[in-house]
């Protein structure tokens, strides 16, 4: 994955996975706040580039757009996050609602087993139903919600 290297006016230096080095204007760069270190995607549209923000979390579990939307596969968000760790609320903290993690962790035993089962059904239907029956991932707004 590539990243910024160095912002040097308007100048950005991205380094590809193949260790090649693209300088392009900074705005050629299509997300608000550059940094260095960001993670990105690079374009070239002829003699252009388009540089697109590509932030991952949790070591490229899911990736983040410029939006704030989250994109994850839905295979390891249903199995892994909602079914194997949604006792702990594993499945709200990849979703970015970390209060609502924290509250199933802390409270969700109270439901016994209703709220953890609610989730993972939600999830497997919104997953595996038409909304995202065609395509590998999920995709969740800034807050958490399904998009779709």
């Amino acid at each position: 994955m590539a990243e910024i290297l160095k912002i040097d006016g308007d100048k950005v230096k991205i380094g590809n996975d193949d260790g090649k080095v693209v300088t392009v204007s900074l705005s050629a760069v299509n997300y608000d706040n550059p940094k260095e270190g960001d993670k990105v995607k690079v374009y070239k549209d002829g003699k252009d580039y388009i540089v697109t923000r590509s932030g991952s979390s949790i070591d490229g579990i899911y990736e983040t757009d410029a939006k704030g939307n989250k994109k994850i596969n839905k295979h390891v968000f249903v199995w892994v996050g909602a079914f194997l760790l949604g006792n702990i609320g594993l499945d709200r903290f990849m979703r970015g609602q970390i209060g609502t993690g924290i509250c199933k962790i802390l409270f969700g035993w109270l439901t016994l087993g209703i709220w953890y089962l609610a989730d993972w059904i939600i999830a497997l239907s919104k997953a595996y139903g038409s909304s995202y029956g065609n395509v590998e991932d999920i995709t969740f707004d800034a807050n958490g919600n399904y998009i779709k």
